[in-house]
């Protein structure tokens, strides 16, 4: 409420200097502040009542929402069509939680636990604030610097990250109450290490696999959909592969708030926004356009990834061991872009025709399958896919196994 009526006041101030479109753009942000507010909310409701099922289907949802809303507004109304699109989407998070789980508490004041719970809670407020100002850094640029049709494209790349992210945040639903009750029997983080070296590996695995459909697919579906969207396709690639450091960044950043070093994150995130803010502006400067907001995007969240993994890994291993594990996930990340750009090269146009598209992921799917093996040797991935979901479908199966 107070950041609402900062930006109110603030833009009440300079209405006469800073423009019309600027002026209710700031009031469009100060009700999107609050709806935000409203909708983390009651998704942190979803979470800490463990209604895991329904959060995953908000998640999935909201994003389909989100991506059609920003499109078509962005398209047809410029920046205030952006705007709209936002508040929307906040609304409708809101709206689907409501109608699907009703919340009963009562709200009690406990003063002796309240200054505890501020002093835990507040670096995480600002932890908010900060990454939803990084993530909202590319677009405002681009709408400021280069226009609003560019933005509708962009639009597209949004969309595609925005699922390709999703990802590791469901993850992260079920993941972060793990760490809190394992770190909670003990209070020691050595009784994490395990949690957080398989999840890590999970997602330096599984990400390229999802980073290389988005790659390959969006664009064949692009051309035949929404052939006025073309000139995103360049820029959904450059940032999609972002998604990669976004992925590994999640469960060590989850591990130092568990183990109540979140403060720690706040410098980063800080630095990270700067950084950002230079990396789009030099991108914007030098020609390179919504392609070179793209890539800075994906070198920021790796400089942002590097830094954070450096100080969680510091709580738990030795620095030959995590300098080790860093090589492996750049190699990873480096295989899969230049497997990626490979196929490009070599097959030019291939997006235009769904035969070759498909082949080029075959050829992926083929070259990546020994990373697929390798993480399936060490943690039994499709044995643990096939028992909770192909075994629910076809009981009989189950059935026939015991009688054999």
């Amino acid at each position: 409420m107070f950041l609402s009526a900062a930006i109110i006041g603030y833009a009440v101030w300079r209405r006469e200097t800073i423009g019309a479109q600027y002026f209710y753009g700031l009031l469009f942000v100060a009700a999107l502040v609050i709806l935000q507010r409203v909708s983390n909310l009651y998704i942190a409701f979803l979470r800490g009542y463990k209604h895991f099922s329904l959060a995953a289907r908000q998640m999935v949802w909201s994003s389909i929402v989100n991506g059609i809303l920003v499109a078509v507004l962005s398209w047809r109304y410029h920046f205030y069509g952006f705007m709209w699109a936002m508040a929307a989407s906040f609304v409708f998070n809101i709206f689907y939680i409501i109608c699907r789980q009703r919340f009963e508490f009562r709200w009690t004041l406990d003063t002796k636990k309240i200054w505890g719970l501020i002093e835990y809670g507040f670096p995480l407020m600002l932890i908010g604030f900060l990454s939803t100002l990084f993530l909202t850094i590319d677009k405002l640029m681009i709408a400021r610097m280069i226009g609003v049709r560019e933005l509708g494209l962009y639009s597209v790349a949004i969309l595609s990250y925005t699922y390709i992210g999703n990802i590791p945040t469901a993850i992260g639903i079920v993941l972060v109450p793990n760490f809190h009750q394992k770190y909670g029997e003990s209070q020691n983080a050595a009784d994490l290490r395990g949690y957080l070296s398989k999840s890590s590996q999970v997602f330096s695995d599984l990400m390229p696999l999802m980073i290389a459909v988005g790659w390959l697919v969006v664009p064949f579906f692009v051309h035949a959909v929404l052939p006025d969207y073309q000139g995103s396709i360049e820029a959904m690639r450059a940032l999609i592969l972002s998604g990669y450091f976004l992925a590994l960044l999640h469960p060590y950043s989850y591990f130092l708030a568990v183990i109540r070093k979140q403060v720690w994150l706040l410098p980063i995130l800080f630095v990270a926004c700067g950084i950002a803010f230079f990396c789009n502006l030099a991108a914007i400067r030098h020609g390179w356009g919504i392609v070179g907001v793209g890539v800075a995007t994906t070198v920021v969240l790796f400089i942002k990834f590097t830094a954070t993994y450096i100080l969680a890994c510091e709580q738990l291993f030795s620095r030959k061991e995590y300098w080790k594990n860093y090589a492996i996930y750049l190699f990873k990340f480096f295989f899969m872009a230049g497997t990626l750009f490979a196929l490009n090269r070599w097959w030019p146009g291939a997006e235009r025709s769904f035969w070759q598209m498909a082949g080029q992921c075959l050829i992926f799917g083929i070259f990546y399958a020994p990373f697929l093996w390798k993480l399936n040797e060490d943690l039994g991935i499709f044995a643990t896919l096939k028992k909770k979901f192909i075994d629910k479908l076809m009981p009989e199966n189950n059935l026939a196994d015991r009688g054999t």
